[in-house]
């Protein structure tokens, strides 16, 4: 069994909590099937509105979705958002990600914020921002750390960043899988 949980953790980075327990699993599902990834980007934003609130999709240039089936009935799903931080000069990941166990949100939900893994930062060459405030096309400039192919099986998931994240999202939402489990079963 992984666990990654009681990795060495960066104090920069952060994770929010939040209650999730009446998401649905047939909502994400229809953007992403299990073991699969798909981008969103541009006009075809707004579809996230059914799975994230909007003060997460505003400030996203595209994301990344995935979903990664595991045993015993449970699926994580990472939406790992490409915020755009023109004070920053950079474009950030803001990954939020999330578990249901057999066809039940696991009642919380992560979002990470200042991470700490490789590549979760881009900075664009020097023109980009100048291209951005001229003629807005943020929206459809291809980011390094998105995949080439827009949709695919989660192994053809081959951007180090998006795997990393995952797995980050996964080792802290994972241990409050296996407590509540136990909890269960020792009642």
């Amino acid at each position: 069994m992984r666990n990654r949980a009681k990795r060495k953790k960066n104090r920069k980075m952060k994770f929010n909590w939040f209650s999730i327990s009446h998401e649905s699993l047939n909502k994400w599902e229809e953007i992403c099937p299990p073991d699969e990834f798909r981008v969103i980007s541009g006009s075809a934003m707004p579809s996230l509105s059914t799975i994230l609130p909007p003060e997460l999709t505003n400030k996203y240039h595209s994301v990344v979705i995935a979903g990664s089936p595991v045993g015993g009935g449970t699926i994580y799903y990472m939406a790992n958002g490409n915020r755009i931080d023109a004070s920053g000069s950079a474009i950030d990941q803001m990954p939020f990600g999330l578990a249901f166990v057999d066809q039940n949100a696991s009642g919380s939900a992560c979002l990470i914020q200042h991470g700490d893994y490789e590549n979760r930062t881009t900075h664009p060459p020097v023109d980009f921002w100048e291209q951005v405030r001229e003629s807005g096309i943020y929206n459809y400039y291809p980011l390094q750390e998105l995949p080439i192919k827009s949709a695919g099986k989660l192994s053809e998931l081959n951007v180090k960043s998006q795997l990393d994240t995952f797995e980050i999202l996964r080792s802290q939402i994972e241990p409050l899988i296996e407590n509540d489990s136990d909890s269960k079963s020792s009642t």
